[in-house]
């Protein structure tokens, strides 16, 4: 039997056809796919095996996309293999596929959660001049002092976004805070700062209509205390209240992803087998830098299922 921690993927690792080795083979992908694209009222299977890059990357229709595809991985791993979940923790969205798979929250009531939050956070950066950054090559607490100096100057709005591994910050911000920081980052020693592709300034204040919209969607769902552990973004611990998880999935939005904290906390646990269930292999990543002691294997497809031990 295996044993291990799972990690879920968030936005931008979505790809055209991701898990449609998974859903061509039948069982549980299929019924996963069918019952979104009913609750959404478009088909999700053509969207996301079919459509281009561009539609499928906007933010209200990669957040459903992924959640399935991810959770569609994650049962063609349970019919082919015996695992023991030791917890699960995602980056951003992932944590809703996290949650939907310790049983916190239920499948299509995740469905509904996912495609609205996509709705709301792509209204919120609509018509805004707003933006992220990658910085690579500096700790996050001279990024703070770099941001908080630009917004005490006036200069703009910039802020932690993500804290993805050392070295390696994300920032939010609009236009003008954007520029600043990326003279103040290079200043002092960072090694690169590029523009992420983004729709918007995403875990910043600048969310802050789209978190008002999510917090009335998450009164109204229902959850439960997780199987398993659950570790969040917003502030890194291990939650089980499900208040306490409504709470954070509202305030993720408005704060930072706090990802390295989070793998930090759950080696700390004594977890150090991790399997990335998604696209892409970012997490997996980021474990290594983060706990080179961890080992963590990505599943992307069918045959990185069958390559996988007994054990």
């Amino acid at each position: 039997m295996l044993n291990g921690f799972l990690l879920f993927p968030g936005q931008g690792a979505q790809v055209v056809g991701m898990a449609k080795d998974a859903y061509d083979a039948g069982g549980h992908a299929v019924a996963l796919f069918e019952e979104a694209s009913e609750i959404l009222g478009f088909d999700l299977a053509r969207m996301t095996f079919e459509e281009d890059e561009a539609t499928l990357a906007r933010t209200e229709n990669c957040q459903p996309a992924l959640f399935v595809a991810s959770m569609a991985l994650l049962d063609a791993l349970r019919e082919r293999r015996q695992i023991r979940i030791t917890g699960a923790a995602g980056l951003s969205l992932g944590e809703y596929t996290a949650l939907t798979a310790l049983e916190s929250v239920d499948f299509a009531d995740a469905v509904r959660l996912v495609r609205r939050r996509g709705e709301l956070m792509e209204a919120s950066a609509r018509g805004e001049h707003t933006g992220m950054a990658s910085v690579i090559g500096l700790e996050g607490p001279a990024v703070e002092e770099a941001c908080a100096k630009i917004v005490s100057d006036g200069l703009g709005r910039v802020y932690p976004a993500n804290y993805n591994s050392p070295g390696q910050v994300a920032v939010s911000g609009d236009a003008a805070g954007l520029d600043a920081a990326e003279a103040a980052f290079r200043e002092a020693g960072a090694r690169r700062v590029m523009r992420l592709n983004v729709s918007g300034a995403f875990h910043s204040p600048f969310m802050a209509k789209a978190r008002e919209g999510l917090e009335r969607a998450l009164a109204e769902t229902s959850f439960r205390r997780p199987m398993a552990k659950f570790v969040n973004n917003a502030d890194a611990k291990a939650l089980v209240d499900p208040e306490d998880i409504r709470d954070s999935l509202a305030r993720q939005l408005t704060s930072p992803v706090r990802w390295e904290q989070s793998a930090r906390l759950i080696v700390g646990m004594g977890d150090t087998r991790f399997f990335e269930i998604g696209p892409g292999k970012v997490l997996t990543g980021l474990m290594k830098r983060i706990a080179p002691e961890a080992r963590a294997t990505p599943i992307n497809t069918l045959a990185d299922i069958e390559a996988l031990p007994d054990q």
